[in-house]
């Protein structure tokens, strides 16, 4: 048998060599899937949880940092692999970005075939994204008592539908007065003991009954200056009744949410709440009440939905000024009004009277 010519024996050589260099190349050239290994906005001050599976993660960030506006993530993703916003290429410590909702990223590895969607989310508290308040607490204060001043109506007797201003003046004495001791079936054996609505002048009568120093003053047709008087009144240390008209405050649009309306309203569904407090969360304001309107429902930590409610300024602002356009500041037993309210004090003889009609079928 005749050998091959040389010639043709370095060729036969040459191509199985670069074949077999072209195979190990092709191999040693596999992209990893694409992930996000860490991610930071404040290195070395905020807690991380990734979630490789959800492409999910979420960051608490220090109290102090008051907005998520313009902030920077430092990041690390897989050899070769890229994030975008929108398009918008992402790079790790000088991108900028708004926080103050929740951002999609689209992760793409190096060779461009696969790409995931992954959601950041940042807040500068524990809670106010599940409550649907937002992510970034920038101010707030509340009126609050080392002791349980709340009361659900439901608890105050035969007529609990319409006991929502026994409860609500009770609420306010018993903050008022540590020693206050009555319950909202007291107040309303009191007035209107047969039953009827309670109106705003059984608010200020019992209030007087019990020594509470109070005024009743004005709002304003404008929501953005009716919510700096009760803002202001709030941040002197005080609290409000109001009387309105519910039908004027959306609904909550999720349920697990502490933040809108929790029941159902008609027209012309006047009812008493409350304020205890505020909280502005990504710019937005939201006064923090007390609704005696519970009737035993409860949030996922069993509890009551009419605690610590958050409803929007601008919705409050409306239902006043459809309503009843005053509110009663209320100071503590012993102390006195604040400069601001009783430079606002009306006389209660000259305020039109308002009442309730909202009642639990």
């Amino acid at each position: 048998m005749r050998s091959l010519p040389a010639y043709f024996k370095i060729s036969l050589f040459a191509w199985i060599l670069i074949s077999s260099l072209a195979s190990c190349s092709k191999k040693d050239q596999t992209v990893p899937s694409p992930g996000i290994q860490n991610f930071s906005l404040f290195p070395g001050r905020d807690i991380t949880n990734l979630d490789p599976a959800k492409h999910f993660i979420s960051i608490r960030v220090p109290d102090s940092v008051l907005s998520g506006k313009d902030l920077i993530a430092s990041f690390t993703v897989t050899a070769g692999a890229s994030l975008a916003i929108n398009g918008k290429s992402q790079q790790s410590g000088s991108t900028k970005n708004d926080f103050d909702n929740d951002l999609n990223y689209t992760l793409v590895s190096a060779d461009q075939r696969d790409k995931q969607d992954w959601t950041v989310r940042a807040a500068n508290n524990d809670y106010s994204v599940s409550w649907g308040l937002g992510h970034f607490i920038s101010s707030s204060s509340t009126n609050e008592r080392s002791y349980n001043w709340y009361i659900d109506q439901s608890t105050s007797g035969n007529f609990a539908g319409i006991n929502c201003g026994p409860a609500s003046v009770t609420m306010a004495i018993k903050w008022a007065d540590a020693d206050f001791t009555k319950t909202a079936l007291d107040a309303r054996m009191t007035y209107e003991v047969s039953g009827g609505w309670w109106f705003t002048n059984d608010i200020d009568a019992y209030l007087n009954d019990n020594l509470i120093p109070h005024a009743i003053v004005a709002l304003t047709d404008r929501s953005d200056s009716t919510s700096v008087i009760l803002k202001q009144e709030l941040d002197n240390h005080q609290i409000i009744i109001l009387c309105l008209d519910m039908n004027y405050v959306r609904s909550v649009s999720e349920a697990g949410y502490r933040i809108d309306k929790f029941y159902p309203t008609t027209p012309s569904w006047g009812h008493f709440i409350v304020l205890k407090g505020y909280k502005i969360t990504d710019g937005e304001l939201f006064f923090e009440a007390y609704d005696p309107f519970s009737f035993g429902l409860m949030n996922d930590d069993n509890t009551l939905k009419g605690l610590n409610r958050c409803y929007r300024y601008e919705d409050l602002a409306a239902a006043t000024l459809n309503w009843w356009n005053f509110a009663f500041v209320i100071a503590r037993k012993g102390e006195n009004l604040s400069l601001d309210a009783v430079n606002r004090k009306l006389n209660p003889a000259l305020v039109p009277v308002a009442h309730s009609t909202a009642k639990f079928n």
